[in-house]
């Protein structure tokens, strides 16, 4: 889903606007925070028979992460690499922007860029989605693990 609203926004020319960028991260989460419960709930629903503990249902959570994660790092390279490669340029100019309009000298600006250049590449902005799509299912297993567990009340404690 997310994947696909990128997709629009670009085909669209919205890649570049601010306000519908950060529609689209919130949306982006809330899809997220949507698979991960509706996962949950189904290993409770059928697998579970109606019960899971929380450490289960955090794993499952997790899973979707990193199975999110690795789709996601893939798309974004393929993003920054082969479907729109003039992006990582429009970031590096608008951060180089948002610096001279903050106050810093053109000389401060370019020396802060030229390290940034590395964290801007696609490879590491990639290994920065999948952290990220990790980061946010860590939160997001939690609050749903913690939502959807439903101890068996029937099970052995060891």
């Amino acid at each position: 889903i997310g994947i696909a609203l990128s997709l629009i926004l670009y085909a669209l020319g919205l890649d570049k606007n601010d306000t519908v960028e950060q529609i689209s991260r919130y949306l982006s989460i809330a899809i997220t925070a949507i698979i991960i419960f509706l996962g949950i709930k189904e290993q409770r629903d059928t697998i579970g028979n109606g019960f899971i503990s929380f450490g289960s249902a955090f794993s499952t959570g997790m899973v979707i992460s990193l199975i999110g994660g690795a789709i996601s790092a893939v798309y974004t390279y393929l993003y920054f690499t082969i479907i729109n490669p003039g992006m990582v340029t429009y970031i590096q100019m608008k951060q180089e922007a948002e610096m001279i309009n903050r106050g810093m000298s053109e000389a401060e600006v370019e020396k802060f860029a030229s390290g940034m250049a590395m964290w801007m590449s696609p490879a590491a902005m990639t290994g920065f989605a999948f952290l990220g799509m990790v980061l946010i299912g860590l939160i997001l297993s939690l609050i749903c693990g913690g939502i959807l567990k439903k101890d068996d009340p029937t099970a052995q404690i060891s």
